[in-house]
């Protein structure tokens, strides 16, 4: 399945000139900008299913669904319940990612944190 999504994220990426240009040719329109970025979030939604595929962990599930709850709220045309609900959403994605999943909390992600002794530990 990864190898079949990530042949269809190639083509859409390939496939995106033309949308540019039509972009570019209504780029005082409101329209044509939303409509450019509904097949660009399209296509990095499909590259974040691809990673999930790929190696699956919680990690590339929630932010597959952080992506697809911006576009969401980026295309579609939305009440402000809507986008209070969808900020909600991410904040609720961000508050698993970064709390509840593991030692990778917000900001360390990886670096070596300084001992009181003056030596380093990985975090």
């Amino acid at each position: 399945m990864a190898a079949v999504v990530i042949a269809a994220v190639v083509i859409s990426i390939f496939s995106l000139w033309e949308p540019f240009c039509d972009f570019w040719n209504n780029r005082t329109g409101a329209e044509a900008l939303t409509g450019f970025l509904e097949r660009v979030l399209g296509i990095v939604i499909g590259i974040e299913l691809f990673k999930m595929l790929w190696r699956p962990r919680i990690q590339s599930v929630l932010e597959v669904m952080m992506f697809c709850i911006a576009r969401h709220m980026i295309v579609h045309e939305t009440s402000s319940l809507e986008n209070l609900l969808t900020v909600l959403g991410v904040a609720v994605l961000v508050i698993i990612q970064n709390y509840f999943l593991g030692p990778n909390r917000l900001g360390t992600h990886g670096r070596k944190k300084e001992k009181p002794d003056g030596s380093r530990e990985d975090t």
